[in-house]
């Protein structure tokens, strides 16, 4: 099961979950305005992904930070980097789909219609 990681009023979530509507793709919707990302399932994205790629850098979010968040969300300190994103979770990159569709594995993350329609034709 693939499962869609966002807020549900993010445009290019809307994007995102019209594309897998439209190809009929079945999918999970975790909402980080709703739920609570545990640490493994984090630590998973970080791996994944990279850091670099999961903390977006270029939302509200993550400007409003002190310098000394923005010095803990650009290291590598997976556990200090997630003691900080619990509580403000909208800083991740969004969306990223996760998971398995027809036993294949999924990981994508922010949306590029070409990219996706390849990765789950």
């Amino acid at each position: 099961m693939l499962t869609i990681y966002g807020i549900k009023n993010c445009n290019t979530m809307k994007k995102a979950f019209d594309f897998l509507a439209n190809k009929g793709v079945a999918h999970e919707f975790f909402d980080y305005k709703k739920s609570v990302l545990d640490v493994q399932t984090f630590a998973q994205m970080a791996q994944e992904f990279g850091l670099d790629k999961v903390i977006n850098k270029k939302g509200t979010t993550y400007r409003a930070f002190d310098d000394a968040a923005k010095a803990v969300l650009t290291g590598t300190d997976v556990q200090a980097i997630y003691e900080i994103v619990k509580d403000k979770q909208s800083v991740l990159k969004r969306p990223m789909l996760i998971g398995e569709k027809d036993g294949k594995k999924i990981a994508l993350i922010g949306f590029d219609e070409s990219e996706w329609a390849a990765a789950l034709a």
